[in-house]
């Protein structure tokens, strides 16, 4: 696997806070290590005393773990047409353009 990309940096960091406990145990360590305390591969490695293509495959398969999860309940793009919709709200004029708003979101569910 390549490096990340920030993007990628991001998004797989988004989907951890939201999945990452359907990890084993030692996935989110390695997954918490690398992605909220930036930690290398290396360092990873000496920590769990494992090697550094150990910690490389569990880093891939926890990536591919996160896509599936979200795949299938996409709850991270869920949480951004909500973010979008709030955000909509937030800026309407009036409260005769909240209500209407808020109508069609619940005509939309």
């Amino acid at each position: 696997m390549p490096k990340f990309e920030l993007y990628d940096f991001v998004k797989y960091g988004k989907l951890f806070e939201i999945y990452g406990g359907l990890l084993s145990d030692d996935r989110q360590q390695i997954m918490n290590l690398y992605f909220n305390f930036n930690m290398t591969l290396s360092e990873i490695s000496k920590e769990k005393e494992i090697s550094r293509q150990a910690v490389l495959d569990s880093i891939k398969k926890s990536c591919q773990k996160l896509d599936e999860f979200e795949d299938k309940l996409k709850l991270n793009e869920r949480k951004l047409v909500l973010r979008e919709r709030l955000e909509t709200l937030k800026n309407a004029k009036t409260l005769d353009s909240i209500k209407s708003k808020v109508d069609k979101m619940l005509e939309e569910l």
